[in-house]
């Protein structure tokens, strides 16, 4: 797994956020052959009140999946019911948020 650069910092990450990211990066090295890129963690902007602000959510880049439709519901099953995975229209967009 690789960061898209220096201004995403894996710092003050939860820990089941950094096990979904393994499970990501497993998953997309079966799928392309390539290491995955995570685009943003707690950095850059987003919706107020949103869990990356607190290091449980992450972008996962789809350059690289031919079927990011078919990853995206690959990795969820995976996780399971405490992460949600969604299909952005240039990324994924990955949460740990238990009910």
């Amino acid at each position: 797994m690789r960061l898209k650069d220096s201004s995403v910092k894996p710092t003050g990450l939860h820990p089941k956020l950094i096990e979904a990211l393994f499970v990501a990066d497993e998953l997309h090295r079966k799928a392309t052959g390539k290491e995955l890129t995570v685009t943003s963690l707690n950095d850059g902007k987003h919706k107020q009140g949103s869990l990356h602000y607190v290091g449980q959510a992450a972008d996962l880049r789809t350059w690289a999946l031919p079927r990011p439709d078919l990853f995206t519901t690959e990795l969820q099953q995976a996780l399971g019911n405490q992460y949600d995975v969604v299909l952005e229209i240039d990324h994924i967009h990955l949460e740990y948020d238990p009910r």
